[in-house]
């Protein structure tokens, strides 16, 4: 080798002998760069689950007034929205043919009456025969329930209020004629409103008769009214897997009446005081078993949670997780057991 070139040598040799000396040992793993993450810290406070389901207000307690006898309606008086009192007096339908009607009737039930009178003493002498004192009860009978037929067709000329409540249907006005089983009237009861909703079969063990309500309605949407839980019905749709709820509303409030739709919240399950994290906090396998990352020294642990309550945006943690400890809520894909953090943002609980 001539004397020029050993100086280029001699810089090679050392370079290399320098890469060899900082390159990464067993006993030195590289160390990586940090990860950036959100946390929030576990915290507790109280925690309830919700179901919410949709239905329509309507009356428990609702009449329609059928016509049961034929004639001209003379007078009606009420309208759609008018508050009404049991037996308070509604409609009334001409009654001239129906009186007479009943009048004659009442003659010749009065006339079967005395015959057969004179006969039952007549036949305990032996001056009639059997067969003719048979015949003249059985008239007298027969005349009798005639009498009580016209007189009840006469009753049904005068239409009184079933229930007290407000009328919601109107189906007639002064000088229709009534025909039978034509629909006249409704009468519904703002009282007794309820409303049903469905609910998932698996939720009903934790359903109980009497449960609080709270009942939103979309014509209201900046207020709630109460509601209780009145039944449950013993059947599920085989289909949808769902069990009809009947929702009794509490509140007794002039703004509400049958038609509107509204939503009802259930509360199926509360605690006042759990250790609980936002659900961006929770990693959750195939098989329903959760997880989480928690920091510890700007390291990172996977540990697995038992859960108990949760509702939209929060689980209650029963096991696996202690109040105060900071949970990553955020880059969770990038994360293994052990790897080095930073904390970026430290997310806190809204409001005072």
């Amino acid at each position: 080798m001539s004397k020029a070139a050993m100086p280029w040598a001699a810089g090679i040799l050392a370079i290399v002998l320098w890469s060899c000396g900082n390159a990464p040992t067993p006993d030195q793993p590289q160390r990586r760069p940090p990860v950036f993450v959100e946390v929030e810290a576990a915290r507790e406070e109280p925690i309830a689950a919700i179901v919410t389901a949709t239905g329509t207000i309507t009356p428990k307690e609702e009449v329609k007034i059928i016509a049961q006898a034929e004639g001209k309606i003379t007078h009606i008086a009420v309208e759609e929205g008018d508050r009404v009192a049991k037996g308070q007096v509604l409609i009334r339908l001409d009654a001239t043919i129906l009186a007479a009607q009943t009048k004659e009737a009442e003659a010749n039930a009065e006339d079967a009456r005395a015959n057969y009178e004179r006969l039952t003493r007549l036949v305990k002498s032996g001056l009639v025969s059997e067969q003719e004192y048979e015949q003249a009860r059985t008239r007298y009978n027969v005349l009798k329930a005639r009498l009580e037929y016209q007189r009840a067709l006469l009753n049904y000329t005068t239409i009184s209020a079933p229930i007290s409540g407000i009328i919601t249907f109107r189906g007639a006005r002064e000088g229709d004629v009534a025909v039978p089983r034509a629909h006249l009237l409704t009468v519904s009861d703002p009282q007794t409103l309820v409303m049903e909703i469905n609910v998932s079969e698996l939720e009903i063990p934790r359903i109980k008769i009497g449960d609080p309500v709270r009942v939103r309605v979309d014509a209201y949407p900046n207020e709630t009214f109460s509601g209780r839980v009145r039944r449950v019905f013993p059947l599920s749709d085989p289909v949808t897997r769902l069990v009809k709820v009947e929702i009794q509303l509490t509140d007794k409030d002039p703004r509400l009446f049958s038609g509107l739709f509204a939503r009802a919240d259930l509360t199926i399950a509360q605690k006042e005081k759990a250790t609980v994290v936002s659900n961006d906090a929770l990693l959750m396998s195939a098989d329903g078993r959760a997880a989480a990352f928690v920091v510890v020294d700007s390291l990172v642990e996977r540990r697995s949670l038992t859960l108990g309550i949760r509702d939209e945006g929060r689980s209650e943690v029963l096991s696996g997780l202690s109040p105060g400890e900071k949970v990553v809520i955020s880059g969770l894909n990038q994360l293994n057991p052990g790897m080095v953090v930073r904390i970026t943002r430290e997310r806190r609980k809204e409001g005072p």
